[in-house]
């Protein structure tokens, strides 16, 4: 029990990964073996940062016709130096295909995917005494239902992110999904 509840405490309060629980903890994960792992990666971060931007961006130009049948990448302001630790697209209701879906039909394929965040913080039993429920954040809600984080690392070849983008297009751009549009 205090052994769980340590760990707990440790990561937010999570009892799992993205399940925030009581009482809201920190991010107290980092010992002594993992700091000096980092310590030998730190010279590399500029790299792999500018890595993951270049992906980052070839997933944008490769995605931008996909959004008009509702797979839409969550942009990055311009200047605002993102990281791209994730690469996170939204499945919107217009896309036809859901988002559990379009994820199984990745993992067939081999492709790895992400949910990350699928409960918002105002909904977490760790948050729940400051009185906001569902609907109180609307956005974040959808959101939530909504987004799915694709493959992204510094070591991915632009090979490989074609490979994720015909993945993703073979299924969200089906002729049901033409034979739709025509109806409408």
């Amino acid at each position: 029990m205090v052994a769980r509840m340590a760990r707990s405490l440790r990561n937010y309060g999570a009892a799992s990964k993205y399940y925030h629980t009581e009482p809201a903890g920190t991010n107290s994960r980092l010992d002594t073996l993992q700091a000096a792992v980092l310590n030998i990666k730190l010279p590399h971060l500029k790299t792999w940062n500018q890595a993951r931007y270049h992906l980052a961006q070839l997933y944008d130009q490769k995605l931008a016709p996909l959004a008009e049948h509702g797979l839409i990448p969550i942009r990055n302001d311009a200047g605002m130096g993102h990281v791209y630790h994730l690469y996170v697209v939204r499945v919107t209701q217009a896309c036809v295909i859901n988002r559990h879906e379009l994820q199984e039909h990745l993992a067939a394929a081999h492709i790895q995917t992400g949910i990350h965040y699928p409960i918002p913080c105002h909904l977490q039993p760790a948050f729940q005494s400051l009185g906001y429920g569902p609907g109180h954040f609307p956005q974040a809600e959808a959101l939530s239902q909504e987004i799915l984080s694709l493959p992204l690392y510094p070591g991915m070849t632009p090979d490989q992110v074609d490979r994720v983008v015909t993945t993703l297009a073979e299924r969200v751009t089906t002729p049901a999904t033409v034979a739709l549009k025509s109806v409408s």
